[in-house]
């Protein structure tokens, strides 16, 4: 690797560090720094304060592989030769990376999260992370995986340079703001409060109809959502959560003593189109949402603190700018140049007037001014739009009336400059339009340029229609059954539900019913419970109110058979059965162990439903800790007790007491654990009669019946004998009172 460069006088020359944080389409005008209403940014927001931010950046050659292969060269796509998102080869091999400049410079490199582009050449270390996601996978967590092999390695690179001087060049791939749009918990209802499974919201049926799409959105949309504004508020809270990460970012750089020493560059590849121009969710088509992307730079003591630049700049200056601000000297040649020329006032914009491409799902390219915008399409396009676009930005910023046919002489004019600019490119670099060699772009061998609208429709997708599907109707754990569309939805007498204590062996029931084809939930946990169960929680807290605490282990449930069911435990039951009740699946059922909670408002609101009411030996259950072992969790009275045994004791106690108290249902089984398991042949057969479909046979474990036997400490509680004999299990033997022994007879003398 080669060293930095000795000064004059011998010394070695000191570079800073450079920190890329290069973010996959982050849409600018959804950053709060940028002026966005909504807070999702503020980690960056302070960042920006203490450095510049450039208002007007463009990425002229999209997607994804073009953009960056000019944020990182400097290159137009003339120099870089790459236009396509499925670019095949590498970059020429006379185009310096800005991996390759630093690693010239003596720098140590190391790329996180994007081995597999073109520009991403020359860095002596890669690094990946999970960085997508799909709905039944669950909430997708992209910035906290890079954080956890990216901030390892910045430890690393700044001890290295503590001891030997030697400074680094990381970049930082974050995959947030790229769908599918999945941020964890709370940042998935941060910016949205409201119903997205309303089905009187027609918004997102466009987007369902748009077969290319489709299956892919189905992938990873919510089961049933209906609401477009529910998918942006994904985006949104995507954004804020990765700023939070971000965050852990700016804090170790501080907290080592690096960051003043270090370039810190945020910058996007491109933007995105949410519910923009019928490019949905995505980023393709020449309109300024993918175009204008942030830039914001961070250097003190070189570069200005709290400064806005207005100028027009490109990706391609990006490079040239960190070459001057590190001090590092290149023979390479840039189309871009610095952008500390706009910083100091030695220019006030770069090129107002630019080349735009585009080879994703279409092929287009374009001319921009401050007012205008042609795009022309190579190809025809999947959307069905017309060849030639023309949009007035100063009266049309959104760019959603085309006025081509009414100002063909400004079409005219804006082609000839286009034209001219293209060959004059071409004179200089030797090489013809790169947009005019691609072959099959779109990534289908031997079909060529498409030559209708409805060619490009039928052949272009994204998504498997199986996994769409599959995870649209039925879940993880179901491998066979029936959930056929079209199939009745909302016939009650098929909602199974499955209530019983926690550690009741609930599980070993749920598995059952999935592996029978009964539908359980689009996203559950290990042990088959509907995720995610905050809703379910709180409807259980809501009718625990009004239950009536008689002292000991009595409550009165009276109350809760003949008040108003209230409006927002229905609400929060509704949300947690939510993928449940829009399934189209013939079979469909549910399972918590907390369902036992709120069994007599449950019963009420879905009396048709077959309820199997799952029961284990207490002297079990207490043996494993469980969530409801702690009942004034669920607002449930009870006389507290630092017991462990005791405690889960009283909670098994409740929760049978409860549904004795509740009117049963017209379909309603009792199932013991114990027959499940040590008879399981007779009790599956009986399962199928009451459900009327036959019950797959899953793999169980005698050893886990009658592990109280063997266990240390007290299992057996007085106040649990009366429910223990209504459900057939042998009692204990009553003990003998012991008595004491009698003194031997004193040896006769």
């Amino acid at each position: 690797m080669a060293k930095s460069k000795p000064s004059p006088n011998g010394a070695m020359r000191r570079h800073p560090n450079i920190l890329l944080l290069a973010i996959d389409s982050l849409l600018r005008t959804h950053m709060s720094c940028y002026g966005y209403s909504r807070l999702t940014t503020p980690h960056m927001d302070r960042f920006a304060r203490g450095g510049t931010l450039f208002e007007n950046t463009f990425s002229p050659h999209v997607p994804t592989t073009p953009a960056y292969s000019s944020m990182l060269t400097g290159r137009d796509c003339f120099g870089t030769e790459v236009v396509a998102l499925r670019h095949q080869g590498g970059l020429p091999k006379k185009v310096k990376t800005l991996a390759e400049l630093c690693r010239g410079a003596g720098y140590d490199t190391t790329c996180v999260g994007f081995g597999w582009n073109p520009a991403s050449r020359g860095f002596d270390k890669y690094i990946e992370f999970s960085g997508w996601g799909a709905w039944n996978a669950g909430r997708s967590p992209k910035a906290q995986n890079l954080n956890e092999v990216a901030q390892p390695e910045i430890d690393r690179l700044v001890e290295q340079k503590r001891k030997t001087g030697q400074p680094w060049f990381m970049m930082l791939r974050h995959m947030d703001p790229h769908s599918p749009y999945l941020p964890p918990e709370p940042f998935d209802r941060m910016f949205y409060h409201g119903d997205e499974l309303d089905p009187r919201n027609k918004s997102l049926e466009p987007v369902y109809n748009f077969k290319p799409f489709a299956d892919y959105f189905r992938t990873w949309f919510p089961p049933g959502c209906t609401d477009k504004d529910y998918i942006i508020a994904q985006y949104d809270g995507a954004v804020a959560y990765m700023d939070a990460c971000i965050a852990r970012i700016f804090t170790q750089l501080e907290a080592l003593g690096a960051l003043d020493d270090t370039i810190v560059v945020i910058n996007g590849d491109h933007g995105e189109t949410l519910y923009d121009h019928e490019c949905w969710f995505d980023h393709h088509g020449i309109y300024d949402v993918t175009l204008k992307v942030p830039l914001i730079i961070r250097y003190p003591g070189r570069v200005p603190a709290g400064r806005r630049i207005d100028g027009y700049n490109q990706h391609k200056d990006l490079v040239p700018t960190l070459m001057e601000l590190a001090g590092i000297r290149t023979r390479a040649p840039f189309d871009g140049q610095s952008l500390m020329k706009l910083v100091r006032g030695e220019a006030t914009s770069f090129d107002s007037e630019f080349y735009l491409t585009e080879c994703t799902w279409q092929r287009k390219h374009g001319w921009r001014t401050p007012q205008w915008k042609l795009i022309v399409a190579l190809e025809p396009d999947f959307h069905f739009k017309p060849q030639v676009e023309l949009y007035n930005l100063v009266e049309d910023p959104d760019e959603n009336r085309n006025v081509a046919q009414e100002n063909r002489e400004i079409v005219e004019v804006l082609r000839a400059r286009m034209e001219a600019w293209i060959a004059r490119r071409e004179k200089e670099t030797g090489v013809s339009n790169p947009m005019h060699r691609q072959g099959d772009w779109h990534g289908h061998k031997g079909v060529a340029a498409f030559k209708s609208s409805q060619q490009a429709y039928d052949t272009l997708h994204i998504g498997d229609p199986k996994q769409a599907a599959t995870l649209q109707q039925k879940n993880k754990y179901a491998t066979r059954g029936e959930h056929t569309p079209g199939a009745e939805s909302d016939d009650a007498a098929q909602l199974i539900t499955v209530i019983g204590r926690g550690h009741g062996g609930t599980r070993a029931m749920s598995h059952t019913l999935s592996q029978s084809g009964v539908y359980m939930g689009n996203t559950l946990n290990v042990s088959g419970d509907l995720l995610p169960p905050q809703p379910m929680y709180d409807a259980c807290r809501i009718i625990s109110r009004h239950v009536v605490h008689k002292g000991g282990t009595e409550w009165d449930f009276s109350k809760l058979h003949t008040m108003p069911i209230d409006p927002e435990f229905q609400k929060l039951i509704k949300q947690y059965l939510a993928d449940v009740l829009a399934s189209p699946a013939v079979r469909k059922g549910w399972k918590i162990p907390e369902t036992t909670l709120a069994l007599p408002w449950l019963v009420r609101m879905f009396p048709e439903a077959h309820y199997i009411n799952w029961v284990r030996d207490p002297r079990d259950s207490i043996l494993a800790g469980h969530l409801t072992d702690d009942l004034e969790q669920f607002n449930v009275p009870v006389d507290a007790t630092d017991d462990l045994r005791l405690r889960r004791a009283i909670s098994w106690k409740y929760q049978a007491e409860l549904i004795l108290a509740t009117p049963k249902p017209k379909h309603w089984l009792t199932v013991r654990f114990e027959d499940f398991i040590l008879d399981q042949d007779a009790t599956l057969k009986k399962i199928g009669e009451f459900l009327g479909v036959p019950m797959v046979k899953i793999a169980v474990r005698p050893e886990s019946v009658g592990r109280w036997k063997t266990a240390q400490g007290r299992v057996d509680f007085d106040f649990l004998r009366d429910n223990m004999k209504a459900l057939g299990y042998e009692l204990p033997a009553p003990r003998r009172a012991v008595k004491p022994a009698r003194p031997k007879a004193a040896a006769a003398r």
